[in-house]
Formats: structure tokens, C-alpha cells, sequence
């Protein structure tokens, strides 16, 4: 397939088109740039602070009356605190450039009804100016990225005017919340007159905007959508699906993690054994009880990760809704739910940021994500089996 999803700055943005001339900014939302600058500064100080100490101290005084000589040899053997604190120097001053040069850039957006203007502002380099007409584009696009926030996943909704050249693709809504997303999009389709697109497995779709609204069930009674899902089919090695007396229950068989989960594990496993073998040097600046509580937080948060990353979701097909489930090692919790007769479409849809698939169910209120990390055909097989039980059971 061919991607064309450029990248957008904002985690909120929205062009409003009740009034025209319109326009908006796309850039990096304070409220995420003043804490990740804070953040970064004190990650700096602080391993600056344990640096010079540390070369004052020669590595001695600061385990003065806790620690034998080889004791210490040891522990600086497993761990050179000097390396630690030009790490997190290094990390902080690199969080601080990171987030700066992000403010920097910004596209800034016109339109007047007819034709969109754009200036797109680089980190380095002049402005890039760009003018187009509408009737350039190919229609009204969503799409749903998933981004890194801490140690959560979260999802980044995108409504967007497809252009074939990457550079004239223009957001018109962006936002972390997919409440009434169908119905934002179908706002825009219609006011700009165009048709509305998914980009999916089998490249871009197209629904004509008296179309788009209608439900999956009505789209199948009118011959738009089939059900060709084969019963006889095997299940694919990464799903598991279990009939029960009153429901349907299709997950995946384990967790698939990548490269992001191992870095953090390692990093805040990292940290929480350098924490523990230097225990003495901290308690001997902070004292014996600041140190514990650090240690102690610094451990919940890297369970309280492992956890989250432990997490492993499951769709419920009831008789008249699929619940989208979080399953945790010990207990499960409803996350959302969407009536059979709400949803209005079922896809196979790509994260352009990873380039990984998922299935996506939507509606006029919500929206469904399943299966982020699953191979594609196994999720063609989970699509197929959704629209099946959904129209089979009419």
C-alpha cells in the first residue's frame, strides 16, 4: 500500500468550517512542551549535581561509614555512578533540544472555501509555503495513530484532506478522544463535498457521503457490504475465540510487546538496581527514610508498568453488542461497548507511525481498536468473523 500520512505536530486541533474565511495551527500543545522541558531540566540537574559531587567526593566520603573498601570496589565495579550521571544528563539535555525544536516547527493552515494555503515552519531551514486548490484533493480521510505518552499507548484520532503529494495533506481534526469521531467526520465530508476515506489493508476506500452514514446492517441489506467469511476456516495460531452459552469471545493468545516495552523494562529495571546498589551513597544525602520512599516509588512505578504492559484486550460479541474488554493478570475490565445496530464500519485499517494493522470498529459515537500488534491476515480473519456474527444474527 501506499502510505502518504504525513506527520502532524498537534494532539489537539480542529478547523471549524461554519465560518470561512478559517484557519488553525498545527503544533506542539504547551501543556505537553512545559512539563517535558521541566521534566528534562531536572533530569539534567540532577545527574550534573551527582557528577561534580561525585568527582569532589572521589567516590569515597558519600559511603563513609556504610560501606567496606570492598564493598565499594564492588559495587562501582557493577555500576560506575559516573557513567549514570552523564546518562541522565545526556537524557535530560536531549528531552530539553527534543521538545524546543518541536516548538519551533508548526504548519499554519487558511482556507477560504476554495483554496488552502499552508506555511510549514521546519526545525531548521525557511518556511515552505504551499497553495492548493480544493478541488485537488481526493477526499476527506481518518485515519488513528497510536503514540507513545510515558508508558501508556494511546491513540491519536485524524481527520485529514487527502492529497496525493504527503507535503498539501492538511489536518482538519485532531484529538486523543474518539468521542463522536464518525460524526465529526461526516461533518467535514459534507461540508467540503467530498467523499470520505479509510486507509486499509487493501489501500484507500472510498464511501460517498449519503453512504457513510448508514449502519453496517442496512449497508448489508442493500447489497454494499458481504458476508464472506468462510465457517469452515481455520482459526489463525494468534487468535483465540470461545463460544459460551450467551456470548463470543475472541482475544489474542499472548502478548506481543516491542522494541519500546523491552527498552523500558530494561531502562527502569536498570535504574531500580542501580538505585538499590547505591543505596547507601543516596541514604547518606537524602537520609535513610527519603531514600526508602524513593526506592519504593521508583519500584511501584516499574510493576505498575510491567503491568500495564501485561495487559491483553479481548472483544465480547453478545447478542446485541460487542464490549471491548482489558484483561489484566488478575482481573478484566470493560473498556468500551458498541450496539451491533451503531456500527457502521468494520476495517482493517494501518498506523502509518508503525506501520502495523489493526481491526477497527466504528460508529457515530465511538470507536474499537483490536488486535495493534497482530500479524494482518490474522486480523482479515477476526474482520470477516466480526461482520459475520454481526450480520448472520440480523
Amino acid at each position: 500500500m501506499n502510505d502518504t500520512a504525513p506527520d502532524h505536530f498537534s494532539h489537539r486541533l480542529e478547523l471549524r468550517l461554519d465560518h470561512l474565511p478559517a484557519k488553525t495551527s498545527d503544533r506542539i500543545a504547551l501543556n505537553i512542551l512545559y512539563p517535558g522541558i521541566l521534566f528534562g531540566t531536572l533530569l539534567f540537574l540532577l545527574g550534573s549535581y551527582e557528577f561534580f559531587n561525585g568527582l569532589a567526593y572521589s567516590g569515597q566520603t558519600a559511603f563513609g561509614g556504610f560501606m567496606t573498601e570492598a564493598q565499594l570496589e564492588e559495587v562501582t565495579t557493577l555500576i560506575n555512578p559516573t557513567i549514570f550521571d552523564l546518562v541522565l544528563m545526556v537524557l535530560g539535555l536531549g528531552i530539553v533540544i527534543a521538545l524546543i525544536l518541536s516548538y519551533i516547527r508548526y504548519k499554519k493552515i487558511w482556507f477560504d472555501g476554495k483554496t488552502i494555503e499552508i506555511v510549514y515552519r521546519p526545525a531548521w531551514g525557511d518556511k515552505i509555503f504551499c497553495r492548493e486548490k480544493l478541488t485537488g484533493y481526493k477526499g476527506v480521510r481518518f485515519r488513528v495513530e497510536f503514540f507513545q505518552f510515558g508508558i501508556v499507548n494511546k491513540n491519536r484520532y485524524i481527520i485529514e484532506l487527502l492529497h496525493d503529494d504527503p507535503a498539501k495533506i492538511v489536518p482538519l481534526y485532531i484529538s486523543t478522544k474518539d468521542k463522536d469521531i464518525r460524526k465529526i467526520w461526516e461533518y467535514y465530508a459534507k461540508k467540503l463535498k467530498m467523499p470520505a476515506v479509510m486507509s486499509t489493508d487493501e489501500g484507500e476506500v472510498y464511501r460517498s457521503i449519503e453512504d457513510l452514514n448508514k449502519p453496517l446492517l442496512k449497508m448489508a441489506a442493500e447489497g454494499l457490504i458481504k458476508d464472506d467469511f468462510n465457517p469452515d476456516s481455520p482459526l489463525p495460531k494468534t487468535i483465540a475465540c470461545a463460544r459460551k452459552k450467551d456470548k463470543i469471545v475472541v482475544k489474542g493468545r499472548k502478548i506481543v510487546w516491542d522494541a519500546f516495552n523491552w527498552l523500558f523494562i530494561f531502562c527502569g529495571s536498570g535504574l531500580l538496581i542501580f538505585a538499590a546498589a547505591n543505596y547507601s551513597r543516596i541514604a547518606a544525602r537524602l537520609s535513610q527514610k527519603p531514600a526508602l520512599i524513593l526506592m519504593g516509588i521508583l519500584g511501584v512505578l516499574v510493576i505498575a508498568a510491567i503491568w500495564i504492559l501485561l495487559r491483553k484486550d479481548k472483544l465480547v460479541i453478545k447478542a446485541d453488542k460487542i464490549v471491548h474488554v482489558h484483561k489484566f493478570m488478575l482481573f478484566s475490565r470493560k473498556h468500551d461497548e458498541i450496539g451491533k445496530k451503531e456500527i457502521e464500519e468494520i476495517d482493517v485499517t494501518l498506523n502509518p507511525v508503525s506501520g502495523r494493522y489493526f481491526v477497527s470498529l466504528i460508529s457515530d459515537r465511538k470507536n474499537i481498536i483490536f488486535g495493534k500488534k497482530l500479524p494482518i491476515e490474522d486480523l482479515r480473519w477476526v474482520k470477516k468473523f466480526l461482520i459475520h456474527e454481526i450480520i448472520s444474527a440480523r
